[in-house]
């Protein structure tokens, strides 16, 4: 319970900093040196928490079964080449001489890698 209350912590206050620096950078009236200490430290914390998330996944990778890291992925390859085939086809149809690999190809990569593998910094072995 420990574990899965850090977890809330860190995504709620990832939550809450992105909805205060979503409004001080949006609104171009706020100029004071609090917004920028806590724009700048906002920053800090993703990739405090990004670096977490990925030495948590990599140490957790060893913890789980074969068969669980193969499900996920069999579940990350299927779903990025199906949602990759659609944007390329949706780039084709809509405008074929603008296609982006870049945006075709690493925003599905980016979104199904934290989909398939968001809960591994986080789990515990069961020893039951």
């Amino acid at each position: 319970m420990r574990k899965n209350l850090f977890a809330i912590l860190m995504y709620t206050l990832g939550i809450v900093g992105l909805i205060i620096t979503l409004f001080i950078v949006y609104k171009k009236n706020i100029d004071n040196s609090f917004a920028t200490i806590f724009v700048h430290g906002y920053v800090i914390f993703l990739v405090l928490f990004l670096v977490y998330f990925v030495i948590g996944t990599i140490l957790n990778l060893g913890k789980i079964e074969w068969v669980d890291i193969r499900k996920r992925l069999y579940k990350f390859i299927i779903s990025f080449v199906l949602i990759s085939c659609l944007g390329l086809i949706y780039y084709y149809i809509k405008k074929p001489s603008e296609i982006n690999f870049q945006k075709v190809l690493f925003l599905p990569l980016a979104i199904l890698l934290g989909s398939a593998f968001s809960d591994l910094p986080f789990i515990r072995k069961n020893n039951n």
